[in-house]
């Protein structure tokens, strides 16, 4: 069977990911200030890649014998048995058309991904049948053909889990022939490819985060073998120099990150990555062991420093000031480190958001990105705004912009705080001396 996955955005001067945010997608609209649109330019040239589900998804169709091709928009002239088109809350309208259009072409039209897991209705309000849950998953259980392509209608419920090592390699050749993956902020310019060592999050901030939605609570890992194998790979075929590990919380299970740190010494092989994690996991120790094997920076979330805030937002976090010594001691190891963090948490006011953003200057990391607190459906707290929701388009809820009545902030006044904010974080001698120094290393 020929099958192409089309994966469609919305024209918007900003980036727009699928993969983020537990796979709702992001749209990084960092404000309206000069400071704020030049890093939006920034990442919107220099920031991209496809969902891995929709990576992994080709991966496995195209081990059964099928013929898969990815496009973001509709390619003329060409013919198919099977369109997949990916879901996500950031370009959903965008979707809902790429859908209509692919119907009028008269085959079959399915829809992947989490968020059309959750939302399935106007997905099949269009036509389209929603396989849920993890659509690689399905696939590797359901071979599809003719015949079984058929029995493909409505809400298809989702798959067990396959072993992660079972399954085969993603299908980022394809991607590369497109449009390949890119991330090279402020200047760096590297093949760079995204890859997994475990899914699944556990963790208590799953009250407001996506990633359960797609992957679930319990943590499942990949052989750390069957991970380097995969890195030296894509290093012996595309080129590939760098790695993001999306895992929801890398070394989340610490005895399996010391494996991945053994397999790639083991291995001889020179690699370089970064990796997402709580602060709580780069334990001293396991921090060098991933610095020897390569790891350049650590992204960690902070969230806020308001208690009430963290409270509210079921959110568990480390005290400040260990917080502090251990970016330090990982900054020491000459390893970057992202910090991000959310204003407009359930409670909080401009006086409290000058709180974190002082203790975010103080802190002075290398990276700092600020979003907006968004009660995303499928979550338990939207259960507590839905029916303060402001906005009548999911392609609104960007995680940079307002989408709910705030006790005290209006969607205006916080897109004046995030511009303000990055603004007074990144135009200070100090953070300007930090970045020029660590360009000259």
């Amino acid at each position: 069977m020929k099958i192409l996955i089309l994966d469609p955005y919305p024209k918007r001067p900003y980036r727009i990911s699928k993969d983020t945010s537990g796979g709702y997608g992001t749209a990084n609209r960092f404000g309206d200030g000069w400071t704020s649109r030049a890093i939006t330019w920034l990442f919107s040239n220099e920031v991209d890649w496809p969902p891995l589900y929709c990576v992994y998804t080709a991966g496995v169709l195209r081990d059964q014998g099928h013929t898969v091709d990815y496009a973001r928009e509709w390619p003329d002239g060409n013919s198919y048995d099977l369109c997949l088109v990916t879901s996500s809350i950031v370009c959903h309208e965008t979707e809902l058309e790429a859908i209509r259009l692919a119907a009028e072409e008269g085959i079959p039209v399915g829809t992947i991904g989490p968020f059309a897991t959750t939302m399935p209705t106007p997905y099949l309000s269009d036509g389209t049948f929603v396989i849920q849950g993890e659509p690689e998953m399905f696939f590797m259980e359901h071979p599809l053909d003719e015949d079984s392509l058929g029995d493909l209608t409505g809400a298809v419920p989702a798959a067990a889990s396959t072993p992660l090592d079972d399954l085969p390699l993603p299908a980022w050749d394809l991607i590369f022939a497109v449009d390949p993956p890119r991330f090279g902020l402020f200047g760096g310019k590297e093949t760079v490819l995204p890859i997994v060592a475990s899914r699944g999050c556990p963790y208590s901030c799953m009250n407001y985060c996506t990633y359960p939605l797609q992957q679930g609570r319990k943590v499942r890992t990949r052989a750390p073998e069957k991970i380097v194998e995969e890195m030296i790979h894509w290093q012996d075929t595309l080129g590939v120099s760098y790695f993001i590990f999306r895992d929801p919380v890398f070394a989340i299970n610490l005895k399996h990150a010391y494996e991945l740190c053994d397999a790639i010494e083991a291995s001889g092989r020179t690699f370089r990555f970064t990796v997402e994690t709580h602060l709580r996991n780069m334990e001293p120790d396991l921090a060098r062991r991933l610095r020897t094997a390569g790891m350049d920076m650590v992204k960690v979330g902070i969230e806020s420093v308001n208690p009430e805030a963290l409270k509210s937002a079921k959110r568990f976090t480390m005290e400040s000031d260990e917080q502090g010594q251990r970016i330090a001691l990982l900054e020491d190891m000459g390893i970057k480190v992202t910090c991000h963090y959310i204003l407009a948490m359930p409670g909080e006011d401009p006086d409290t958001w000058q709180t974190t953003l002082r203790y975010a200057r103080q802190l002075n990391t290398l990276f700092a990105q600020i979003s907006v607190f968004t009660p995303y459906p499928g979550t338990p707290a939207y259960s507590e705004y839905e029916d303060r929701v402001i906005v009548d388009r999911y392609e609104s809820f960007t995680q940079y912009d307002l989408v709910f009545r705030h006790e005290h902030l209006t969607p205006g006044k916080v897109r004046k705080m995030l511009s303000n904010s990055y603004r007074d974080y990144y135009l200070r001698p100090s953070w300007m001396f930090k970045y020029l120094r660590t360009r000259l290393v």
